[in-house]
Protein backbone atom coordinates (compact mmCIF):
# COMPACT_ATOMS: atom_id res chain seq x y z
CA UNK A 1 0.00 0.00 0.00
CA UNK A 2 1.33 3.52 -0.59
CA UNK A 3 0.52 6.61 -2.26
CA UNK A 4 0.58 7.49 -5.68
CA UNK A 5 -0.51 9.67 -8.45
CA UNK A 6 -3.18 8.52 -11.37
CA UNK A 7 -1.53 5.80 -13.96
CA UNK A 8 -3.87 4.86 -16.75
CA UNK A 9 -3.55 1.29 -18.21
CA UNK A 10 -6.21 0.16 -21.18
CA UNK A 11 -8.10 -2.17 -19.29
CA UNK A 12 -11.48 -2.10 -17.09
CA UNK A 13 -12.04 -1.10 -13.61
CA UNK A 14 -15.29 -0.79 -11.50
CA UNK A 15 -16.31 2.34 -9.20
CA UNK A 16 -17.89 1.89 -5.81
CA UNK A 17 -18.60 5.32 -3.98
CA UNK A 18 -18.02 5.08 -0.59
CA UNK A 19 -19.58 8.17 1.25
CA UNK A 20 -19.82 11.48 0.09
CA UNK A 21 -16.61 12.62 -0.94
CA UNK A 22 -14.61 9.20 -1.13
CA UNK A 23 -14.47 6.01 -4.14
CA UNK A 24 -12.74 3.18 -4.93
CA UNK A 25 -11.48 1.84 -8.19
CA UNK A 26 -10.99 -1.77 -8.36
CA UNK A 27 -9.39 -2.92 -11.32
CA UNK A 28 -11.04 -5.89 -13.31
CA UNK A 29 -7.47 -7.43 -14.79
CA UNK A 30 -5.12 -6.76 -11.87
CA UNK A 31 -5.47 -7.13 -7.90
CA UNK A 32 -4.91 -3.81 -7.19
CA UNK A 33 -7.10 -1.07 -6.12
CA UNK A 34 -7.34 3.15 -5.79
CA UNK A 35 -8.76 4.70 -3.23
CA UNK A 36 -9.83 8.58 -3.82
CA UNK A 37 -10.91 10.99 -1.50
CA UNK A 38 -11.85 14.80 -1.74
CA UNK A 39 -8.37 16.51 -0.58
CA UNK A 40 -6.25 13.74 -0.03
CA UNK A 41 -3.40 11.89 -2.11
CA UNK A 42 -4.60 8.49 -4.14
CA UNK A 43 -3.69 5.66 -1.93
CA UNK A 44 -3.16 2.28 -3.69
CA UNK A 45 -3.66 -1.20 -2.51
CA UNK A 46 -2.67 -4.45 -3.91
CA UNK A 47 -2.86 -8.15 -3.10
CA UNK A 48 -0.42 -10.12 -5.99
CA UNK A 49 0.19 -12.80 -4.38
CA UNK A 50 -3.46 -13.59 -3.67
CA UNK A 51 -4.10 -17.54 -3.87
CA UNK A 52 -7.06 -17.99 -6.35
CA UNK A 53 -5.73 -21.47 -7.23
CA UNK A 54 -4.41 -22.73 -10.48
CA UNK A 55 -7.46 -21.65 -13.19
CA UNK A 56 -8.67 -18.28 -14.10
CA UNK A 57 -11.29 -16.77 -12.51
CA UNK A 58 -14.41 -14.25 -12.87
CA UNK A 59 -14.23 -11.10 -10.79
CA UNK A 60 -17.09 -9.62 -9.23
CA UNK A 61 -17.20 -6.27 -7.24
CA UNK A 62 -19.55 -5.52 -4.41
CA UNK A 63 -20.51 -2.23 -2.60
CA UNK A 64 -20.14 -1.54 0.86
CA UNK A 65 -21.26 0.92 3.26
CA UNK A 66 -17.23 0.48 4.67
CA UNK A 67 -15.71 -0.04 0.84
CA UNK A 68 -15.51 -2.74 -1.51
CA UNK A 69 -15.68 -6.32 -1.74
CA UNK A 70 -13.52 -8.27 -4.72
CA UNK A 71 -14.48 -11.84 -5.31
CA UNK A 72 -12.72 -14.59 -7.32
CA UNK A 73 -14.56 -17.38 -8.00
CA UNK A 74 -15.25 -19.84 -11.58
CA UNK A 75 -17.83 -19.18 -13.10
CA UNK A 76 -20.25 -22.23 -13.51
CA UNK A 77 -19.87 -22.12 -16.70
CA UNK A 78 -16.65 -22.91 -16.42
CA UNK A 79 -17.48 -25.92 -14.07
CA UNK A 80 -17.49 -29.75 -14.57
CA UNK A 81 -20.10 -32.04 -13.64
CA UNK A 82 -19.00 -32.71 -10.31
CA UNK A 83 -19.12 -28.42 -9.88
CA UNK A 84 -15.36 -28.79 -9.72
CA UNK A 85 -15.47 -28.03 -5.86
CA UNK A 86 -11.91 -28.11 -5.46
CA UNK A 87 -11.88 -24.36 -6.66
CA UNK A 88 -12.12 -22.20 -3.93
CA UNK A 89 -13.76 -18.65 -3.44
CA UNK A 90 -11.61 -15.78 -2.78
CA UNK A 91 -12.36 -12.37 -2.14
CA UNK A 92 -10.39 -9.60 -1.05
CA UNK A 93 -12.08 -7.07 1.15
CA UNK A 94 -11.15 -3.01 0.35
CA UNK A 95 -11.85 -0.55 3.17
CA UNK A 96 -11.85 3.21 2.31
CA UNK A 97 -9.41 3.84 5.42
CA UNK A 98 -6.82 1.82 3.33
CA UNK A 99 -6.61 -1.65 4.91
CA UNK A 100 -7.23 -5.01 2.30
CA UNK A 101 -8.03 -8.09 4.38
CA UNK A 102 -8.79 -11.80 2.53
CA UNK A 103 -11.51 -14.13 3.03
CA UNK A 104 -11.85 -18.12 1.50
CA UNK A 105 -14.61 -20.43 1.07
CA UNK A 106 -14.77 -23.82 -0.50
CA UNK A 107 -15.99 -24.03 -3.94
CA UNK A 108 -19.26 -25.09 -2.77
CA UNK A 109 -20.26 -21.96 -1.70
CA UNK A 110 -21.56 -18.58 -3.99
CA UNK A 111 -20.96 -15.05 -3.33
CA UNK A 112 -24.68 -13.13 -3.35
CA UNK A 113 -23.43 -9.52 -2.24
CA UNK A 114 -22.16 -7.65 0.77
CA UNK A 115 -23.49 -5.23 3.37
CA UNK A 116 -22.75 -3.45 6.23
CA UNK A 117 -22.87 -7.10 8.07
CA UNK A 118 -20.21 -8.52 5.40
CA UNK A 119 -19.63 -10.79 2.84
CA UNK A 120 -22.79 -13.06 2.52
CA UNK A 121 -22.11 -16.61 0.88
CA UNK A 122 -24.88 -19.18 0.19
CA UNK A 123 -24.63 -22.81 -1.10
CA UNK A 124 -24.30 -23.10 -4.93
CA UNK A 125 -26.37 -25.10 -6.03
CA UNK A 126 -30.23 -24.55 -6.08
CA UNK A 127 -33.23 -27.36 -4.99
CA UNK A 128 -34.41 -29.64 -7.79
CA UNK A 129 -37.47 -27.12 -9.57
CA UNK A 130 -39.73 -30.27 -9.11
CA UNK A 131 -39.22 -30.33 -5.54
CA UNK A 132 -41.08 -28.08 -3.83
CA UNK A 133 -40.32 -28.77 -0.45
CA UNK A 134 -36.81 -28.50 -0.63
CA UNK A 135 -37.32 -24.81 -1.71
CA UNK A 136 -38.20 -24.03 2.32
CA UNK A 137 -35.93 -26.05 4.02
CA UNK A 138 -33.25 -24.71 6.17
CA UNK A 139 -30.00 -23.78 5.05
CA UNK A 140 -26.74 -22.06 5.97
CA UNK A 141 -25.44 -18.53 5.20
CA UNK A 142 -21.92 -17.82 5.59
CA UNK A 143 -21.36 -14.50 6.21
CA UNK A 144 -17.83 -12.99 6.45
CA UNK A 145 -16.41 -9.62 8.15
CA UNK A 146 -13.14 -8.65 9.80
CA UNK A 147 -11.33 -11.89 9.61
CA UNK A 148 -14.06 -13.96 11.13
CA UNK A 149 -16.78 -15.79 9.49
CA UNK A 150 -20.08 -16.29 11.18
CA UNK A 151 -23.33 -18.58 9.93
CA UNK A 152 -26.99 -17.96 9.85
CA UNK A 153 -29.87 -20.38 9.38
CA UNK A 154 -32.46 -19.33 6.51
CA UNK A 155 -35.73 -21.26 5.11
CA UNK A 156 -35.63 -19.59 1.69
CA UNK A 157 -32.93 -19.45 -0.94
CA UNK A 158 -31.11 -15.89 -1.05
CA UNK A 159 -30.08 -14.40 -4.43
CA UNK A 160 -28.88 -11.02 -3.36
CA UNK A 161 -28.48 -9.32 -0.69
CA UNK A 162 -27.01 -5.40 -0.54
CA UNK A 163 -26.86 -1.94 1.33
CA UNK A 164 -29.70 0.02 -0.54
CA UNK A 165 -30.36 3.45 0.79
CA UNK A 166 -30.61 3.50 4.44
CA UNK A 167 -31.06 -0.32 4.90
CA UNK A 168 -29.53 -3.33 3.94
CA UNK A 169 -31.93 -6.08 2.17
CA UNK A 170 -32.31 -9.40 0.67
CA UNK A 171 -33.62 -10.73 -2.30
CA UNK A 172 -34.70 -14.79 -2.40
CA UNK A 173 -36.83 -17.02 -3.80
CA UNK A 174 -40.40 -17.21 -1.92
CA UNK A 175 -40.91 -20.58 -3.36
CA UNK A 176 -40.07 -23.25 -5.45
CA UNK A 177 -40.55 -22.28 -9.56
CA UNK A 178 -44.27 -22.56 -10.67
CA UNK A 179 -44.66 -25.52 -13.27
CA UNK A 180 -46.27 -25.03 -16.50
CA UNK A 181 -46.94 -27.18 -19.79
CA UNK A 182 -46.05 -25.17 -22.49
CA UNK A 183 -45.43 -25.75 -26.60
CA UNK A 184 -45.27 -29.93 -25.74
CA UNK A 185 -42.71 -29.35 -22.79
CA UNK A 186 -42.28 -28.28 -19.25
CA UNK A 187 -41.68 -24.89 -17.96
CA UNK A 188 -40.30 -23.04 -14.96
CA UNK A 189 -41.85 -19.61 -14.18
CA UNK A 190 -39.57 -18.24 -11.22
CA UNK A 191 -40.78 -15.97 -8.29
CA UNK A 192 -39.11 -13.44 -6.30
CA UNK A 193 -39.48 -11.09 -3.28
CA UNK A 194 -37.51 -8.78 -1.02
CA UNK A 195 -37.20 -8.23 2.77
CA UNK A 196 -35.44 -6.10 4.43
CA UNK A 197 -32.37 -6.87 6.75
CA UNK A 198 -31.63 -5.61 10.57
CA UNK A 199 -29.44 -2.86 10.59
CA UNK A 200 -27.79 -3.56 13.70
CA UNK A 201 -26.32 -7.49 14.28
CA UNK A 202 -28.35 -10.21 12.46
CA UNK A 203 -30.29 -13.16 14.53
CA UNK A 204 -28.77 -16.66 14.44
CA UNK A 205 -32.10 -17.40 12.06
CA UNK A 206 -33.42 -15.54 8.96
CA UNK A 207 -37.13 -15.69 8.55
CA UNK A 208 -37.65 -13.25 5.14
CA UNK A 209 -41.13 -14.23 4.73
CA UNK A 210 -42.04 -12.75 7.52
CA UNK A 211 -42.08 -9.01 5.88
CA UNK A 212 -41.80 -10.13 2.44
CA UNK A 213 -42.62 -8.00 -0.59
CA UNK A 214 -43.41 -9.46 -3.98
CA UNK A 215 -40.71 -8.55 -6.82
CA UNK A 216 -42.04 -8.66 -10.55
CA UNK A 217 -39.46 -10.13 -12.84
CA UNK A 218 -38.83 -7.15 -14.07
CA UNK A 219 -38.28 -5.56 -10.99
CA UNK A 220 -35.78 -8.50 -9.96
CA UNK A 221 -33.96 -7.77 -13.52
CA UNK A 222 -33.57 -4.23 -12.21
CA UNK A 223 -32.01 -5.05 -9.08
CA UNK A 224 -29.95 -7.08 -10.79
CA UNK A 225 -28.35 -4.58 -13.58
CA UNK A 226 -28.04 -1.31 -11.20
CA UNK A 227 -26.29 -3.32 -8.33
CA UNK A 228 -23.26 -4.07 -10.10
CA UNK A 229 -20.65 -0.87 -9.85
CA UNK A 230 -20.64 1.52 -12.51
CA UNK A 231 -17.66 0.43 -15.28
CA UNK A 232 -15.30 2.76 -15.56
CA UNK A 233 -11.70 3.60 -17.55
CA UNK A 234 -9.07 1.89 -15.19
CA UNK A 235 -6.84 4.44 -14.09
CA UNK A 236 -5.05 2.01 -11.44
CA UNK A 237 -1.06 1.27 -11.54
CA UNK A 238 0.14 -1.93 -13.05
CA UNK A 239 0.25 -4.14 -11.03
CA UNK A 240 0.80 -7.93 -12.49
CA UNK A 241 -0.63 -11.26 -10.31
CA UNK A 242 2.64 -13.28 -9.01
CA UNK A 243 3.08 -15.86 -11.66
CA UNK A 244 2.17 -19.18 -9.79
CA UNK A 245 3.30 -22.39 -10.26
CA UNK A 246 1.14 -25.46 -12.28
CA UNK A 247 2.63 -28.52 -12.89
CA UNK A 248 3.70 -29.78 -16.39
CA UNK A 249 0.88 -32.70 -16.26
CA UNK A 250 -1.41 -30.19 -15.56
CA UNK A 251 -0.26 -27.88 -18.38
CA UNK A 252 -0.39 -30.92 -20.81
CA UNK A 253 -3.94 -31.55 -19.59
CA UNK A 254 -5.16 -28.19 -20.01
CA UNK A 255 -3.64 -28.25 -23.67
CA UNK A 256 -5.20 -31.17 -24.44
CA UNK A 257 -8.80 -30.40 -23.41
CA UNK A 258 -8.46 -27.42 -25.28
CA UNK A 259 -7.75 -29.07 -28.68
CA UNK A 260 -10.06 -32.13 -27.73
CA UNK A 261 -12.73 -28.97 -27.41
CA UNK A 262 -12.18 -28.63 -31.14
CA UNK A 263 -12.18 -32.33 -32.47
CA UNK A 264 -12.48 -32.51 -36.36
CA UNK A 265 -13.80 -29.61 -37.40
CA UNK A 266 -14.35 -30.77 -41.01
CA UNK A 267 -15.75 -34.56 -39.58
CA UNK A 268 -17.87 -32.73 -35.97
CA UNK A 269 -21.55 -34.12 -36.49
CA UNK A 270 -22.94 -37.35 -37.50
CA UNK A 271 -25.96 -36.16 -39.68
CA UNK A 272 -29.29 -38.44 -39.80
CA UNK A 273 -28.11 -40.19 -42.59
CA UNK A 274 -25.08 -41.70 -40.31
CA UNK A 275 -22.54 -39.70 -42.51
CA UNK A 276 -19.76 -37.11 -40.54
CA UNK A 277 -20.44 -32.70 -41.15
CA UNK A 278 -18.50 -30.14 -41.01
CA UNK A 279 -18.94 -28.09 -37.87
CA UNK A 280 -20.59 -25.51 -40.13
CA UNK A 281 -21.66 -25.91 -43.72
CA UNK A 282 -18.34 -25.19 -46.22
CA UNK A 283 -15.88 -25.36 -43.16
CA UNK A 284 -12.58 -27.23 -44.74
CA UNK A 285 -8.92 -28.10 -44.21
CA UNK A 286 -8.68 -27.42 -40.77
CA UNK A 287 -5.40 -27.53 -38.32
CA UNK A 288 -5.07 -27.19 -34.96
CA UNK A 289 -1.49 -25.60 -33.97
CA UNK A 290 -0.05 -25.03 -30.18
CA UNK A 291 2.09 -22.19 -30.15
CA UNK A 292 4.47 -20.68 -27.63
CA UNK A 293 5.71 -22.19 -24.38
CA UNK A 294 3.44 -21.34 -20.67
CA UNK A 295 2.17 -19.13 -19.69
CA UNK A 296 1.97 -17.51 -23.77
CA UNK A 297 0.64 -20.89 -24.81
CA UNK A 298 -2.14 -20.82 -27.53
CA UNK A 299 -3.85 -22.82 -29.92
CA UNK A 300 -4.31 -22.07 -32.99
CA UNK A 301 -7.59 -23.25 -34.95
CA UNK A 302 -7.01 -22.35 -38.98
CA UNK A 303 -9.52 -23.33 -41.49
CA UNK A 304 -11.36 -22.25 -44.83
CA UNK A 305 -14.88 -21.14 -44.75
CA UNK A 306 -16.99 -19.35 -47.40
CA UNK A 307 -16.78 -16.08 -44.74
CA UNK A 308 -13.63 -15.52 -46.55
CA UNK A 309 -12.86 -16.52 -50.18
CA UNK A 310 -9.87 -17.40 -51.41
CA UNK A 311 -8.20 -17.16 -47.49
CA UNK A 312 -7.82 -18.92 -44.17
CA UNK A 313 -9.62 -17.72 -40.81
CA UNK A 314 -7.95 -18.55 -37.45
CA UNK A 315 -9.03 -18.50 -33.84
CA UNK A 316 -6.79 -18.48 -31.41
CA UNK A 317 -7.40 -18.68 -27.73
CA UNK A 318 -4.48 -18.77 -24.79
CA UNK A 319 -4.63 -21.93 -22.81
CA UNK A 320 -3.60 -19.99 -19.35
CA UNK A 321 -3.44 -16.51 -17.93
CA UNK A 322 -0.37 -13.78 -17.31
CA UNK A 323 0.05 -15.53 -14.48
CA UNK A 324 0.03 -18.66 -15.03
CA UNK A 325 -3.54 -20.01 -14.58
CA UNK A 326 -5.74 -22.30 -16.58
CA UNK A 327 -8.43 -20.29 -19.08
CA UNK A 328 -11.00 -22.12 -19.49
CA UNK A 329 -12.97 -22.19 -23.06
CA UNK A 330 -16.26 -23.90 -22.88
CA UNK A 331 -17.93 -24.84 -25.80
CA UNK A 332 -15.59 -22.82 -27.87
CA UNK A 333 -16.47 -24.80 -30.63
CA UNK A 334 -20.17 -24.04 -30.46
CA UNK A 335 -18.97 -20.45 -30.29
CA UNK A 336 -16.86 -20.49 -33.22
CA UNK A 337 -19.94 -22.38 -35.07
CA UNK A 338 -22.54 -19.43 -34.04
CA UNK A 339 -19.99 -16.75 -34.60
CA UNK A 340 -19.38 -18.18 -38.40
CA UNK A 341 -23.38 -18.47 -38.66
CA UNK A 342 -23.94 -15.30 -37.61
CA UNK A 343 -21.17 -13.09 -39.15
CA UNK A 344 -21.37 -10.87 -42.48
CA UNK A 345 -19.36 -11.93 -45.43
CA UNK A 346 -15.45 -11.04 -45.93
CA UNK A 347 -13.70 -9.08 -48.32
CA UNK A 348 -11.72 -11.30 -50.52
CA UNK A 349 -8.40 -12.28 -49.01
CA UNK A 350 -5.69 -12.94 -51.16
CA UNK A 351 -4.30 -16.65 -51.92
CA UNK A 352 -2.97 -18.15 -48.50
CA UNK A 353 -3.82 -15.34 -46.73
CA UNK A 354 -4.64 -15.83 -42.92
CA UNK A 355 -6.91 -13.24 -40.84
CA UNK A 356 -7.67 -13.62 -37.28
CA UNK A 357 -11.46 -14.88 -36.46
Amino acid sequence: MGQNHHVSTDSRARRVAVGQDAEILVSMTQPVAVIRAAGEDDRVVAWPDLDVGDVAVGVTVYAAPDGAWVVYASSEDDEDDEGDLHRPVTAVHVRWVGTVAQAHADGSRYAVGATRHGLWLRERRDPDPDDRAAWSTDTELIVIAGGTRTTRTIDRRVLIVEDAGDAPRMVFSPDAPDVRAEHGGTSYHYRYATALLPTGPLPERLLPMSDAVPLSEEEFMDILHWRQPDEVVDTTPDVPWRRIHVPMERRDAAITALVDEFGDLAQYWRGPDGERQPLTPGLSEPRIDIVGEWPDTRVEVTFRHPLLPGGLLRRALRVFDDAGRITPHPYASIHLMEDLDTHAPLPPASPGEVRAF
